[in-house]
């Protein structure tokens, strides 16, 4: 392998062992933290017997970050690459036949060294190309940070599957995009084109002038009544009606004394004492002229003042100066009368 390609290899490995492991440098486990990673590795090794790798490798991976071995570490990765995940469990082989190798330990560091290498040959990459780079730029990949100009140029191992590219800078409109990664060995490209200044908040808009204001038009005058007068003048010509009324009834009971009258003046004449049919029927004959005489007075003063009020309600346009007009009702024992004068 050549220095250059080396060097970068180093890099995704230290990247993707960052991604997927926590590191080891670490304070010593507790007798608990030994306890639970044990309970971990023995759940996460029968899971992954049974053919449940989506169950398995979380609690492997979790064994490891509580108490970390190169036991773990190695069935983790192989864990790793039986769910297709070949660039998690590349960079697990890598550090576990270091960290072997490290602890004396060859044949694990032999074993896990030759699972890396022919994973190796098997890698998905993905190639970022950033059009134009800008100030401060950060990209990551799946929600890692990587540095803009690390991470340009070279093919990153990834697992396949879809992947999500995000780029960023300040004063600039972020961008992203997602990519789906074929199993390996195969190699996709992103270009992440220049990012887009961020648009300036648009100023206040004045608020539009207010339309002039119409000048004020004359309310048109309402039409003038017809008769100043004309409830007055309907108010009288009921008045009239019901005085009319009232002399009718009090001529009819008018007639009905006149007529009894005349049978009692018959019934008495020629007696020294009438009889009492003669009396009642001179009662009835007072009732009945009383009747008479207030139907005919109660008439009278309404026709009058039926007839003042149609008078009196003529428009003012037909009045002529000077005019007056007066009416003067009144009631008598013997019946009722209305005097009706005036200046024209």
């Amino acid at each position: 392998m050549r220095p250059s390609r080396a060097r970068h290899a180093g890099a995704w490995l230290a990247l993707l062992s960052g991604m997927c492991l926590t590191s080891p440098l670490r304070a010593q486990p507790t007798p608990a933290d030994k306890a639970l990673a044990e309970g971990l590795f023995q759940d996460g090794k029968k899971l992954m017997d049974e053919g449940k790798l989506q169950e398995a490798c979380p609690k492997l991976a979790e064994s490891q970050r509580v108490d970390p071995t190169v036991g773990t570490l190695l069935n983790l990765a192989v864990c790793h690459e039986k769910e297709g995940k070949t660039a998690s469990a590349w960079a697990e082989f890598k550090e576990a036949s270091a960290l072997a190798a490290s602890a004396g330990q060859q044949d694990r560091a032999q074993f896990a060294a030759k699972r890396g290498s022919e994973l190796e040959a098997r890698l998905t990459r993905l190639v970022l190309e950033v059009a134009q780079p800008a100030p401060g730029m950060v990209i990551t990949l799946n929600g890692k940070e990587l540095s803009a100009t690390a991470a340009t140029g070279s093919g990153i191992p990834v697992d396949p599957g879809t992947a999500t590219v995000e780029a960023r800078a300040p004063g600039q409109q972020p961008w992203s995009q997602q990519v789906t990664l074929d199993p390996g060995p195969s190699t996709a490209r992103v270009t992440i084109p220049p990012l887009a200044g961020v648009a300036a908040p648009e100023p206040p808009r004045a608020a539009p002038p207010a339309p002039p204001r119409p000048a004020p038009q004359a309310r048109p005058e309402a039409p003038a009544p017809e008769g100043a007068g004309g409830p007055m003048r309907a108010l009288g010509f009921v008045a009239g009606g019901v005085g009319l009324a009232g002399i009718g009834v009090g001529a009819v009971f008018g007639v009905l004394t006149v007529q009894k009258a005349g049978d009692v003046e018959e019934g008495c004449s020629g007696n020294f004492r009438c009889s009492r049919a003669d009396v009642e029927a001179n009662e009835s004959a007072r009732t009945t002229a009383m009747v008479s005489n207030i139907a005919v007075g109660a008439g009278l003063l309404c026709l009058g003042a039926g007839v003042a009020m149609v008078l009196l309600s003529r428009s003012p346009e037909k009045a002529v100066a000077g005019e007056r007009v007066w009416v003067a009702p009144s009631v008598a024992s013997d019946g009722g009368r209305v005097v009706l004068g005036g200046q024209w």
